[in-house]
């Protein structure tokens, strides 16, 4: 089903571009308490989750995890922001940066891409096995909305999902990627395949590849270059356009059971509005809520200049209220890393 959000953008932040950059820049979140947990993994890698909340009574109503989104972390504002509102609204939280991210640096060979659902399948596993009564949802940003997705339409454990939220999605890979060579849009593509030329080559010096040579990412400055001559090779893709058939969500979104709700904007810099899918092919529990205005990750409302209000954290902690854990202390003990 496809409904109009009522989500009003601040009168100062009128179109996509300025909501997109005052949420990821301008806006001061403090960092929460956070715990650190380990996940160890059979083949011998292993990927860091940063838990905050118990309750205010030392249990949580739910947990929830989040899946930031391109290099995102424990210090993305959003994430901070929706992280400090459900605790507040007592839900246990689980953030899961993508492994190999700056958040989440990888021990072996492999690190995340846009499909990547190997960490999210053995976390949610992780999870029901140590308490099969748990309330659990998920909320999933940008590309790891597109991760998300791909796994509640293909896990059998999706089904114990009593809620998922997904923001700005990029559905269509490779629409997406051409998207970002007009206008504005290579603006965004150069800051951001810096920052993940940035994270290949951390990983190539840790860890190597008999093919792969650090000093061949300084060329590469599109989407498309990076994933065709590092993420393809990288995990056995033929090259860049069989990695976006391959790990798109748009082509499975009809296998989504579990409810979902998409919040996206039209204005996005970032998702062009014809990358977007079509209701006929949503699934019966999906949700697609569009927005005219509201920007990448941003959706920022308030009348006061430079004073936004977070109207997604306040949309997203509404959905979740409901959710209701029965009894149970869920408290984790681990070192609090710094953010």
């Amino acid at each position: 089903m496809i409904q109009e959000s009522r989500f009003r953008p601040a009168w100062w932040l009128p179109n996509g571009h300025w909501q997109t950059l005052y949420a990821a820049y301008f806006r001061r979140v403090p960092c929460p308490p956070l715990r650190e947990e380990t996940f160890e993994w059979p083949e011998g890698d292993r990927t860091r989750g940063f838990w905050s909340g118990t309750g205010r009574t030392g249990r949580a109503r739910a947990t929830v995890l989040l899946l930031p989104g391109l290099e995102g972390g424990i210090r993305s504002p959003y994430i901070r922001g929706l992280l400090r509102r459900l605790v507040h609204d007592g839900h246990e939280v689980l953030v899961l940066p993508f492994r190999g991210s700056a958040s989440n640096p990888a021990c072996g060979r492999l690190t995340y891409h846009a499909g990547w659902t190997r960490d999210l399948e053995g976390v949610v596993g992780r999870l029901l096995t140590e308490d099969p009564e748990r309330i659990l949802a998920v909320v999933g940003f940008s590309l790891g909305g597109n991760m998300m997705l791909r796994w509640l339409a293909t896990d059998p454990r999706a089904d114990r999902i009593h809620q998922a939220i997904g923001v700005s999605i990029p559905f269509d890979l490779s629409c997406t990627a051409h998207g970002f060579r007009r206008g504005s849009g290579r603006i965004y593509e150069r800051y951001l395949v810096a920052g993940l030329r940035r994270s290949a080559r951390r990983h190539l010096r840790s860890q190597g590849h008999p093919t792969l040579d650090v000093r061949g990412l300084r060329r590469l400055r599109t989407f498309l270059e990076f994933d065709d001559h590092y993420v393809a090779p990288l995990h056995g893709f033929q090259d860049a356009l069989d990695y976006y058939r391959q790990t798109s969500a748009r082509p499975i979104l009809s296998r989504v059971r579990a409810p979902t709700l998409i919040l996206q904007a039209r204005d996005d810099p970032l998702i062009p509005p014809a990358c977007l899918p079509r209701e006929s092919e949503w699934g019966p529990a999906t949700v697609f809520e569009w927005s005219e205005h509201g920007g990448h990750v941003g959706f920022i409302s308030g009348a006061w200049p430079l004073w936004g209000s977070a109207w997604l954290e306040e949309r997203i902690a509404g959905v979740l209220s409901g959710l209701v854990r029965s009894p149970g202390n869920l408290s984790r003990s681990g070192r609090a890393p710094s953010c």
